[in-house]
């Protein structure tokens, strides 16, 4: 990594602390493993698989460290709207960490709590962005002794394709919630419902006037998720991202395994399959010790798994005219003009049969459309 890749890394938090220019261009080359091999992989509890984004690797991971008395940090939609970091320690409490949040999670102290529990020598699994886990691992460098981090911390990273500010995600709700005129703001939020099987599909619910309304449609006819997948709202480091590559910083990456059935026929069965890189020893001795009988997996390839995760080499990239209209997005949430940011600068151009679904109950989207990326 070259000194201008350094300047690139200063809208990070590693370590807790924001990345300086004088940095030594070798600081972060030690955090990064090549990927040994792939699995695809779907968890054998049905229950959970329905509330995880694709084949739920996570929460099996997860679900293994929880049942020796371990810790799991990961990213939580909070009922306010803003995405956190959190830890749990229940099973119970895994469904708080499930599920894709396309927003930049805070990760607020748990650094600190992680580096604390270590200490204690309980097994930690820690989840994040590759930016979020490199800066755990800087952290810790000062913060945990060596041999404690490497007895005892998972690192699961995420095949990231970047990740919008919080501020965009918080006034797309409040327009939600005025655009539907409900009663107490929008509940029960999910990128990637499942209602109408894997893919790209959002739900939500509210009430009005004391009723329950639900809504579910795919990605494209949302503006903040439409925007989201065509990559026009990351922040903007997240265009130069140092971690969007094959080395990564996890002991583990997951990600959906997209395309699966021109890769492994038969393998799916339209409930979600995750893409599993097992990037260290570490994360093979997890893998093979604690998961691997939990669940139905195969082996595959990184480069298979690269194919449809193009930010597994690369980071996202948008055109000028997708900068300018960024900007002039964030311009209007700044004056509090949500109409102009999600009705006009980020309206999906919808079809005919688009503006039929959105009227129609989701009962009968999901039995009329059905499945589908």
């Amino acid at each position: 990594m070259g000194k201008s890749d350094v300047r690139l890394l200063e809208c990070y938090w590693l370590g807790g602390v924001r990345l300086q220019d004088e940095l030594p261009s070798n600081s972060f080359d030690m955090l990064f493993a090549k990927a040994r091999y792939a699995v695809a992989l779907q968890d054998s509890d049905s229950k959970s698989l329905e509330l995880s984004a694709s084949g739920g690797a996570f929460a099996l991971f997860a679900r293994s460290v929880l049942r020796v008395g371990g810790a799991v940090f990961g990213a939580s939609l909070l009922d306010n709207g803003t995405v956190r970091h959190i830890c749990i320690k229940r099973i119970d409490d895994l469904n708080k960490l499930q599920g894709s949040k396309y927003v930049k999670s805070n990760v607020a102290d748990t650094y600190e709590e992680c580096a604390h529990l270590l200490c204690k020598n309980t097994v930690v699994l820690y989840s994040g962005t590759p930016c979020q886990i490199a800066g755990l691992r800087k952290y810790l460098e000062k913060s945990a002794p060596k041999e404690v981090v490497a007895n005892n911390l998972l690192c699961v990273d995420l095949i990231c394709h970047g990740t919008p500010k919080q501020e965009i995600f918080s006034a797309y709700l409040e327009w939600l919630a005025t655009k539907n005129k409900a009663d107490d703001g929008i509940h029960g939020y999910a990128f990637r419902s499942k209602k109408m099987g894997w893919g790209l599909n959002y739900y939500y619910y509210f009430y009005r006037r004391g009723r329950k309304h639900e809504v579910l449609g795919p990605a494209r006819d949302d503006p903040y998720f439409a925007a989201f997948t065509k990559g026009v709202i990351y922040r903007r480091c997240c265009y130069k991202c140092p971690f969007a590559r094959l080395e990564r910083v996890g002991d583990i990456t997951i990600g959906d395994y997209w395309g699966i059935d021109s890769v492994h026929p038969g393998f799916s069965d339209g409930r979600g399959v995750s893409a599993v890189l097992i990037n260290t020893s570490n994360g093979e001795r997890f893998f093979n010790e604690c998961c691997a009988d939990e669940c139905k997996w195969i082996k595959s390839t990184v480069e298979s798994v690269a194919a449809n995760n193009s930010n597994l080499v690369k980071p996202a990239s948008r055109s000028d005219d997708d900068e300018r209209l960024a900007d002039e997005v964030e311009r209007a949430i700044s004056a509090g003009d949500h109409k102009l940011a999600f009705e006009k600068l980020l309206a999906p151009k919808l079809s005919l049969m688009a503006r039929i679904r959105r009227k129609l109950p989701w009962k009968l989207v999901r039995m009329v459309y059905g499945h589908g990326r």
